[in-house]
């Protein structure tokens, strides 16, 4: 269980002695021209969080938004705070908890929002503050509606040292699947405790730099839109993400008078790839591996990282107005979206042993026009571009969907993160006749997990290996694992056990290729066998 806030009280003066501000330094700032700043004007709107104090330099530190956040419980009993768990340097990551009768209503939607899973990226961490102060005062009646989850800060070491990646070097966000950090078990222990039918994450992109050095613009857009984008997503929830969520994003922001396309991106350091890709597809992003829980699961960005607070206000408001959006959706949706998550987590499990398991999928090549600030004019820039689609996707490889996976028990470390993930998991206590398949290796070499962005951020090589099936009748003794595909997580437990792609355990060195083997029937229980057989004797 979570503590509450009174256990993390008594740890703020130590935070506070970690860093007295976040380590960001102006001197690496890109200052836009003024054609370009005087595009984006701040709004008219105050927030009183700590990242918008009087004569502020810098941003919010992990000491200021434990004291916030320990501020906002004390003043309501609507509002409660519990630990999750705590940063490869020691640091809380609180999970904010906001309802009507102070405690989660099951009949309403739950929406989670998470921020600053990199820590350059600071807008995000400010809006979660921001949002809090606005559901504990004009907007508490939407508490009425939906329970609200905040975590305000995915990954406190990147902040407190305003770099990307954890302490140990590895981006959180590409660690959903494989759970190698702290920060991304914390998150995945509010997503498996609290089950959220919605979840927003928020983030910022780059303004200049690789834009400029490859189209001779800076980046147009308030904000980036996307859903989840990845295979073996319910088509349902797709639709549903697309149409009730991120076009009502987009249109509330819109009448804000504020800018948003389809979130993209493009690989840094090579300016003669000039290709642009929407959002990766892999089960490894907070986006992703959320809608394969499956739920409706979303990501924004805004156009911050590289210009220090330039616009700072306006970067908070946009996410803000995209988080009430939300909340207002999911209110207005109530017993249908509820509904929806349900029967597509029921599909899911009915799903077993039928059908087709997609275990590779790439983006889709086409032309996009985008639109972007001349990085001297400040006019628009229109520039046609080759655009990696991730809807419409291309199946790369695909074989029969198993009823679920035998796992040997001496592989603790993959049974480990699937529990982390709330995968329900069976020890054999019975010998039976399993119809299954054993993975055998063809080919196998090192490599490195790819994004759009390039080389995805990662301790070691991972394993690409090549398999081929091989079908076997065995008997399988007690002790042997079972995961059944009959549960919700059924596409997740697909994700992390089929072996030949970048986000498996197998190639992320979590589970031995030889540990797994899929169930492509179940076995008839020995106890009725042993009848079938007595019948069968009779004369």
């Amino acid at each position: 269980m979570g503590l509450p806030l009174q256990f993390l009280s008594g740890s703020l003066l130590s935070v506070a002695a970690f860093a007295a501000s976040a380590q960001f330094n102006p001197a690496s700032v890109t200052v836009e021209p003024a054609a370009v700043a005087r595009r984006f004007p701040d709004p008219d709107v105050r927030y009183n969080t700590p990242g918008f104090k009087p004569g502020r330099q810098d941003f919010t530190t992990h000491a200021e938004m434990l004291a916030f956040l320990e501020e906002a419980a004390r003043r309501s009993t609507r509002l409660k705070v519990e630990m999750l768990g705590r940063s490869q340097r020691g640091l809380p990551i609180p999970l904010v908890i906001m309802t009507g009768g102070g405690r989660i209503d099951p009949t309403l939607p739950t929406v989670l929002f998470i921020a600053q899973q990199h820590g350059n990226e600071p807008a995000g961490g400010e809006a979660a503050l921001a949002l809090i102060e606005q559901l504990m005062g004009p907007d508490v009646a939407q508490l009425a509606r939906a329970n609200v989850l905040v975590i305000p800060r995915g990954n406190p070491d990147g902040a407190e040292n305003f770099t990307r990646v954890t302490a140990s070097g590895i981006d959180v966000n590409r660690d959903h699947l494989l759970l190698n950090t702290p920060e991304g078990r914390a998150i995945a222990l509010a997503m498996d405790r609290y089950r959220p039918e919605v979840v927003l994450d928020l983030h910022e992109f780059t303004v200049a730099g690789r834009w400029v050095d490859k189209f001779g613009g800076m980046m147009k857009y308030d904000a980036l839109l996307q859903p989840a984008t990845v295979a073996n997503l319910d088509p349902k929830v797709a639709a549903y993400a697309q149409t009730r969520f991120i076009e009502r994003i987009g249109a509330d922001l819109a009448g804000k008078g504020l800018t948003w396309f389809a979130y993209h991106t493009t690989a840094a350091g090579r300016k003669e790839d000039k290709t642009v890709s929407m959002g990766g597809v892999q089960p490894d992003t907070g986006r992703n591996v959320g809608g394969l829980r499956p739920g409706i699961s979303m990501l924004i960005e805004v156009r911050g990282v590289g210009i220090g607070r330039a616009h700072f206000l306006r970067r908070v408001y946009t996410q803000v107005s995209a988080a009430q959006s939300v909340i207002e959706t999911a209110a207005s949706q109530g017993p249908a979206l509820i509904r929806l998550v349900r029967d597509a987590q029921a599909d899911v499990s009915a799903s077993r042993c039928r059908g087709d398991l997609v275990i590779e999928a790439a983006q889709t090549p086409m032309k996009q026009r985008l639109v972007f600030v001349d990085a001297k004019s400040g006019d628009d820039l229109p520039v046609e571009v080759d655009w990696r689609s991730a809807t419409p996707l291309q199946v790369v490889r695909s074989r029969p969907r198993p009823c679920g996976y035998l796992l040997a028990p001496e592989q603790t470390m993959a049974i480990e993160r699937l529990r982390l993930l709330g995968v329900k998991i069976d020890t054999l206590a019975l010998a039976n006749r399993w119809e299954i398949e054993n993975y055998v290796l063809v080919s196998e070499d090192d490599g490195q997990r790819q994004d759009g962005r390039g080389a995805i951020e990662d301790a070691e090589p991972i394993r690409k290996v090549q398999v081929r099936m091989g079908a076997a009748s065995e008997v399988v003794g007690p002790g042997v694992v079972y995961v059944s595909l009959d549960q919700p997580l059924g596409a997740l437990i697909a994700a992390a056990l089929e072996p030949d792609s970048q986000s498996s355990f197998v190639a992320n060195r979590l589970l031995a290729l030889e540990g797994v083997r899929r169930v492509v029937r179940l076995p008839v229980p020995a106890a009725r066998a042993g009848a079938r057989d007595a019948a069968r004797r009779r004369p």
